[in-house]
């Protein structure tokens, strides 16, 4: 990993994300770095971590303009060298309303606003990749006319039923024939908006990326091998890191037709009798896997960094190893109790050592499970 003389301060200001303690996992791998968090959440739990110079609390409001307004405040009062969104909903709202920032060009690298819609909307994204000739499902934009003509579904069952909205494989549906699929929405009578997708068999792959202008400058790819088997259609908790030529250029292709900028997480699924990778999903954001990546030696975090204070990032490589989250270690351990023996492996393929290197988090959030526990009581 690439490190620097000089010293940067990098502003989150949507800490109080999850993915918050996955980025504390990368920013530990920096020297020279500080971390200020902008946060909707007073009681956060990591805000005490010790990756972390300054926290800044401010109350959630309806209007995108003043929590705009809270990061020109801090970048005004501090001497802030870099923003980094690190959700789709700030990134959002960072691109809808740039030209009200005071330093835009603090702001880490992004894709255009339209590119980004691109990506965030299922429907828009089929459209893309049919017509950049990109392998995808074939997709269609479920209508209520659908439920009474089945000539208009040119699509082959098994069929996926996915929220236009949504992620992680929340509210994700499979129907196996017309009667099912229409049984289910005449009966549920949503108004949550779907897509219809043909359902392709096969293996799930992910690629992650940082590009600037749709070349890539760093990528990690993996394969899910774990999965919680009570979440279907859920992101995989255990993977291996590996190279398939087809699918980074299956990737090189739609960075490159997005003329993407930033980072991104990509869903793919490979078809062996056609030998073809298909584009599932784009995440626009980072990722459940970044200290998976870390391990792997991609600290995309720093990379991001590197590239919005115009340093040159030399090329980078990751090791293919198998990872394991702490969700998916504690399956294994179930499977086979003799793991606990296998130090090396839950040091080197689990983020087990980040939570014992940075505790007080972990603490502080059980003396407030505890506080709420006895106030409830009271």
């Amino acid at each position: 990993m690439n490190k620097s003389s000089q010293s940067f301060s990098v502003l989150v200001p949507d800490g109080e994300r999850s993915l918050l303690r996955s980025l504390l996992n990368c920013f530990s791998h920096m020297k020279n770095i500080r971390l200020y968090v902008m946060s909707t959440k007073q009681d956060l739990p990591l805000r005490h971590s010790k990756y972390v110079d300054r926290f800044f609390y401010f109350q959630a409001s309806n209007d995108p303009l003043d929590w705009i307004e809270n990061i020109n405040k801090i970048t005004r009062e501090h001497p802030i060298d870099v923003v980094m969104p690190i959700w789709e909903v700030a990134i959002k709202t960072l691109l809808e309303n740039k030209d009200r920032l005071e330093h835009p060009k603090k702001l880490v690298p992004l894709p255009s606003l339209q590119n980004f819609t691109i990506a965030r909307n299922k429907e828009r994204l089929a459209a893309h990749l049919e017509r950049f000739g990109i392998p995808g499902p074939k997709t269609t934009f479920f209508t209520p006319h659908l439920l009474e003509c089945q000539e208009e579904l040119k699509l082959k069952f098994p069929l996926l039923a996915k929220p236009l909205r949504g992620g992680g494989g929340i509210g994700i549906l499979k129907f196996g024939d017309y009667e099912s699929l229409i049984g289910y929405f005449k009966e549920i009578r949503t108004r949550e908006t779907y897509i219809l997708q043909e359902f392709i068999t096969g293996e799930d792959f992910g690629c992650n990326v940082l590009c600037d202008k749709g070349e890539i400058l760093a990528y990690t790819i993996q394969k899910g091998n774990l999965w919680d088997p009570s979440k279907p259609y859920s992101a995989q908790i255990g993977l291996d890191f590996l190279y398939e030529e087809k699918l980074f250029q299956t990737v090189k292709n739609l960075m490159k037709s997005l003329e993407w900028s930033g980072i991104a997480d990509l869903d793919l699924l490979y078809h062996p009798e056609s030998d073809t990778f298909y584009i599932i999903e784009i995440n626009p954001r980072f990722w459940a896997t970044l200290t998976a990546a870390l391990m792997a030696g991609i600290n995309y975090p720093h990379l991001l960094i590197q590239i919005t204070m115009q340093q040159k990032i030399e090329p980078q490589r990751y090791k293919f190893m198998p990872y394991v989250n702490l969700d998916g270690l504690k399956i294994l351990l179930k499977q086979n109790k003799r793991l606990i023996f296998n130090t090396s492996f839950i040091w080197h393929n689990t983020p087990l050592k980040y939570r014992l290197d940075d505790p007080l988090p972990i603490a502080y959030e059980a003396f407030l499970k505890v506080r709420d526990f006895f106030r409830k009581k009271v």
